[in-house]
C-alpha cells in the first residue's frame, strides 16, 4: 500500500465502514461507478481504445477486505463499471498490486481484459496465474521493481526479464512491464536492460534458451 494512503488514513476509515456502515460503502461504491462510467462515454468519444484503471483491493498478506465483503460489496460495482466499459467498445487494463489469490476469481468473472501487475512481491507466480487464467485474459507485468530494478544489477534484470517473459509469453496475451511501475528510484541502466531484454527476446516466435 502506497505511503500517502496510509498517512491520509482513507484507507482505514473505509475498511471501518465496511464493517461499520455498510449501507455508506455501497453508496460510494455506486458514485464511484457512476463517474468512471462519465468518464469513460467522454474518453471514448474521443477514441481512446483501451483503459487502464486502478486501484489496489491487497496488500502483500492477502486481500485489504475479507473475500465475503469484497463480493457484497465491491464486485457488484465492479462488474457494473466493466459492462459499461465494454458497451463502450473498450478494454480494460485492471491494476492492482497484492496477494489477490483469494478474490482472483471475482476480479477475472467481472470482465477484465488484462491483469496488472502480477505482483511477485505478494507471492502472485506469473506462470501460475497464466496456467489458469491465460485463456481468459491477458497478463501484464511482473519484473520486480520494488527489489530487483533498485538495488539489482543489470545481468540479474536481464535473467528475470527473460524468465518473466518464458512465463508469460507463450501463447500470447502478455504485456512485460516492471511490477508495478518505473519509479525514481529505479536505476536506469537496470530500466535500459529490461528494455533492451524485451526487443531481443519478447518476438514471436520465443527464443530464449
Amino acid at each position: 500500500m502506497c505511503s500517502r494512503c496510509r498517512a491520509t488514513g482513507w484507507v482505514e476509515n473505509l475498511l471501518m465502514a465496511i464493517a461499520a456502515e455498510p449501507e455508506l460503502v455501497t453508496a460510494l461504491v455506486d458514485l464511484s461507478v457512476k463517474v468512471n462510467l462519465e468518464m469513460a462515454k467522454e474518453i471514448a468519444a474521443r477514441g481512446v481504445k483501451i483503459v487502464y484503471t486502478g486501484d489496489d483491493f491487497a496488500g502483500n498478506l492477502g486481500p485489504l477486505m475479507s473475500p465475503r465483503h469484497f463480493r457484497k460489496l465491491f464486485y457488484p460495482g465492479l462488474c457494473r463499471v466493466m459492462g459499461g466499459y465494454k458497451e463502450l467498445g473498450l478494454q480494460v487494463i485492471k491494476h492492482t498490486d497484492g496477494n489477490l489469490w483469494p478474490i482472483i476469481d471475482m476480479i477475472v468473472d467481472s470482465g477484465i481484459d488484462c491483469l496488472d501487475p502480477i505482483d511477485p512481491q505478494a507471492g502472485m507466480n506469473l506462470a501460475k496465474v497464466k496456467a489458469l487464467y491465460g485463456d481468459r485474459i491477458a497478463l501484464k507485468g511482473n519484473v520486480d521493481c520494488a527489489q530487483l530494478m533498485t538495488f539489482g544489477t543489470p545481468a540479474e534484470v536481464v535473467e528475470a526479464t527473460k524468465e518473466a517473459l518464458r512465463q508469460g509469453a507463450p501463447g500470447g496475451g502478455f504485456i512485460l512491464s516492471s511490477s508495478n511501475s518505473i519509479h525514481s528510484a529505479v536505476k536506469p541502466e537496470n530500466y535500459r536492460a529490461l528494455l533492451n531484454t524485451l526487443h531481443e527476446y519478447g518476438r514471436y516466435p520465443l527464443s530464449l534458451s
